[in-house]
């Protein structure tokens, strides 16, 4: 074998390498642009792991969830105090009749909440204030709402999913 062959044929081969990775960096760059920002999906970590407790574990599965025991007592806190929120939130704009809303709804209108910095801030220290006046953490009360910028946000995705069948047609 000629010696300036076997070093073209690296060279070549070195050569298609490269460009093969540039036009891979290229093609994932334009996808990268071409995707729409992806909504993040969990709220950031509160308190100290693993300090869930008991009751609220207990509360949790009272409400469709399955509590992960690494998760903090403030996490429980937030999630029990939101659920309460946002489901005050639709008995607000809902009809009397109407009952509760689905859980899929539900599950939407808490992702927003606990993901929304400011509207998790405010759910956290409302939360906190009602345990301060004396409520159980887990009460099953039906707070009256102050109508803030918070509240007409949640209310304002919730319209989106609460629509009735023959409001869509009217």
């Amino acid at each position: 074998m000629d010696p300036n062959a076997v070093t073209f044929g690296i060279a070549i081969g070195v050569a298609i390498l490269v460009f093969m990775r540039l036009r891979r960096r290229r093609l994932q760059g334009r996808a990268a642009a071409a995707r729409p920002e992806a909504k993040p999906r969990s709220m950031p970590r509160v308190g100290t792991p693993g300090t869930i407790t008991y009751n609220q574990i207990q509360a949790l599965k009272r409400n469709d969830f399955e509590p992960d025991r690494t998760w903090s007592k403030e996490e429980a806190a937030l999630i029990l105090d939101a659920v309460t929120y946002l489901r005050a939130v639709c008995r607000t704009i809902a009809d009397a009749d109407d009952g509760p809303p689905p859980m899929d709804v539900q599950n939407e209108l808490l992702r927003i909440a606990l993901i929304t910095e400011d509207v998790r801030d405010y759910i956290r220290k409302w939360g906190e204030e009602r345990r301060a006046a004396g409520l159980d953490e887990f009460a099953d009360d039906e707070p009256e709402l102050v109508r803030n910028n918070q509240f007409e946000r949640l209310a304002r995705e919730a319209r989106k999913f609460l629509v009735r069948p023959n409001a869509e047609t009217a």
